[in-house]
């Protein structure tokens, strides 16, 4: 009986099990048996079919939301720098800046959005988000705009005194962000799911497509094509910049953003050129990955020639040759799984371990595989990766949650607390 419950996962949300792991699945079943009151699996899985409320909170139990303000700051900088280059400085551009945030959950992330704009003193009337997610009661906890120490997990947390009010042990966010996010219940995947084609200049959807298989992640990216304005810029999450994404659109080669443009975007337009528009930034947002040396920059990426040929030509290349210092060849991987290169990335970082055996290739392998949707892969790489360097915090991180989605719930919040000490 949990295989029909998770064929109806499968069918109504595109939730591939592997993406969770099964043990959590059933798991999540079993917990949300015993609250529902039905007497066995039979009567529960009916009961599913019947109620959208039950149907939700076996979503809720399944996929449980990792989200916090700012998470991963650097494609908010890139959002803010697209804002100001192109939205504030240009004194002629007064059209409606339009901002999509899917799937948002509890709102952690549109609210960013719009603390950002508010921190560009960004007319309020020349934007507009929307957010949405398949939770009802996500979205209900967003619209209350009421939250506790988990959503606030960035080193830097001036923005907390500026937009919330701390009461009872509660952050409230103030109002005049609150109203400034649209908040609609859809599901991405689905037909009925009606917005405008062509609408939005900047849609944020980070950690969704991991969840799907091969088949809706391309419904999903087509979908996310057709939402994107021609000029538009999309983000993604770190471990889904693959060959699903990049049959449609192009990274920005902004390491750490996860940024993409429409491939069929007019070149001649400024997006064109956003490697060399962000050339300054990209340089200031470089160290991503613990390592000690900087990525190659834009500009010196464009004068190498190589740098378009492919990757076995670059392997036999006179640059390869003159570029066999370990960091630098990491730097290469790290610029190439960025651009969802992912087979060349992987073949650079198995010549480093071959060679070197270096953690950092082994952690950046491990997402690597994350990507292309090889999780036990993955997760042996995280392990070869703390084992060199006991303390890798990233490494920490992404252990736990693969040893959560294998229902090993001791062992990720023990390598939790190790990914705390290690950051301190």
């Amino acid at each position: 009986m949990c295989e029909k419950i998770e064929i109806l996962l499968k069918d109504k949300i595109g939730l591939d099990i592997s993406s969770v792991g099964t043990v959590s699945v059933q798991n999540a079943i079993k917990r949300c048996l015993v609250s529902s009151g039905c007497d066995d699996l039979e009567q529960y899985y009916k009961r599913l079919l019947s109620s959208k409320a039950e149907f939700e909170r076996l979503v809720e139990m399944v996929i449980i939301p990792e989200t916090w303000f700012f998470r991963d700051d650097i494609p908010f900088d890139v959002f803010a720098n697209h804002v100001k280059s192109d939205w504030l400085m240009p004194k002629e551009n007064s059209r409606m800046l339009k901002v999509l945030s899917v799937p948002c959950s509890t709102g952690e992330e549109p609210y960013t959005i719009a603390m950002v704009l508010d921190n560009l003193d960004f007319p309020a009337d020349r934007f507009q988000i929307d957010a949405i997610d398949i939770s009802q009661a996500s979205l209900d906890k967003a619209v209350a705009g009421v939250y506790r120490d988990n959503s606030f997990r960035s080193e830097d947390l001036t923005f907390q005194s500026e937009f919330f009010q701390k009461i009872e042990g509660h952050y409230c966010l103030k109002e005049k962000i609150r109203r400034r996010v649209n908040f609609h219940h859809g599901n991405l995947l689905k037909d009925d799911f009606s917005l405008m084609k062509g609408c939005y200049d900047v849609i944020f959807c980070r950690n969704l497509l991991i969840y799907f298989d091969s088949k809706d992640q391309k419904i999903a990216v087509h979908k996310l094509s057709d939402l994107l304005a021609p000029d538009g810029v999309l983000f993604v999450g770190h471990a889904e910049a693959n060959n699903n994404v990049n049959s449609l659109f192009k990274s920005l080669r902004l390491r750490g953003a996860f940024a993409f443009v429409k491939k069929d975007g007019d070149e001649s337009h400024p997006v064109g050129n956003y490697g060399k528009r962000f050339h300054e930034f990209s340089k200031k947002h470089s160290a991503t990955l613990p390592v000690s040396s900087q990525r190659t920059s834009a500009d010196q990426v464009s004068k190498n020639s190589d740098r378009n040929k492919p990757f076995s030509a670059y392997m036999n290349s006179a640059g390869y040759e003159a570029e066999k210092d370990e960091q630098a060849l990491l730097s290469k991987a790290q610029e190439l799984a960025d651009e969802g290169a992912l087979e060349e990335a992987e073949e650079l970082c198995l010549d480093l371990i071959s060679r070197f055996s270096n953690a950092d290739a082994y952690y950046l392998l491990g997402l690597v595989y994350e990507a292309s949707s090889r999780q036990d892969m993955a997760e042996s790489m995280f392990r070869k990766t703390i084992y060199l360097v006991p303390d890798h915090a990233r490494a920490l991180v992404h252990l736990a949650l693969h040893v959560e989605r294998n229902g090993n719930s001791n062992e990720a919040q023990s390598l939790r607390r190790r990914a705390v000490r290690a950051a301190q």
